[in-house]
């Protein structure tokens, strides 16, 4: 199955987040930046180096543009900086922290100095957990209210909760990208005749909504 085809189904499974007014400003004013060059609002440039290669990672170029050159990963900043509650906000950024600790980054390795192998080996470990497992670290998160209690819960579950935060976001900007929206989903911005009762197939052609 191609990408196009992938994202005909995908959603639900990667979790739903509520589009508003907020969230569309933040995805137009990405798009209209055309450079990839961008300054982090909320995480450190090293921070922002990461997270794009990571992102690149989850959601490759291939037929169809990768989630860093729709401007993704600027967007995944923008909307943790401007959207998310503040606890919200400060777990995110605590996150990266245990992300750069899994990485080994340190005094004598820079960010620069990471191998793409190594994301890639990091996004196996925690994205692949069995399912019991990732339970077991959701679970962990959920009793969280605060980064302060970010010490009661283990390194593996803040790295797995932090990943996964950062794959539902990336999905969600990128299925709401103007051109992933208008060119692979099925668009249509303003509603028209309610059919409560046909199939998919015969309604949008197999595709999921953009919206």
């Amino acid at each position: 199955m191609n990408r196009r085809e992938a994202l005909k189904n995908i959603g639900l499974s990667a979790g739903y987040i509520a589009t508003t007014p907020t969230i569309i400003s933040l995805l137009q004013s990405c798009q209209k930046e055309i450079t990839l060059d961008w300054t982090p609002e909320l995480l450190s440039i090293d921070q922002g180096k990461a997270l794009e290669k990571i992102v690149d990672l989850i959601i490759p170029e291939t037929d169809t543009p990768g989630a860093k050159s729709l401007h993704i990963p600027m967007f995944i900043d923008k909307y943790v900086n401007n959207v998310f509650e503040k606890e919200k906000t400060q777990i995110f950024s605590h996150g990266m922290l245990t992300i750069f600790k899994e990485l080994g980054i340190s005094d004598e390795k820079t960010i620069d100095d990471v191998a793409i192998t190594e994301y890639d080996t990091l996004l196996s470990k925690y994205l692949r957990l069995p399912r019991e497992k990732q339970r077991e670290h959701k679970k962990e998160m959920a009793s969280v209210k605060s980064v302060n209690d970010l010490k009661t819960i283990s390194q593996e579950s803040i790295a797995f909760n932090f990943l996964s935060s950062v794959r539902s976001l990336s999905i969600f900007g990128f299925r709401t990208s103007e051109e992933i929206a208008k060119n692979v989903l099925n668009y249509l911005p303003v509603p028209g005749e309610y059919v409560g009762c046909d199939s998919v197939q015969n309604l949008t052609g197999g595709k999921d909504w953009a919206l």
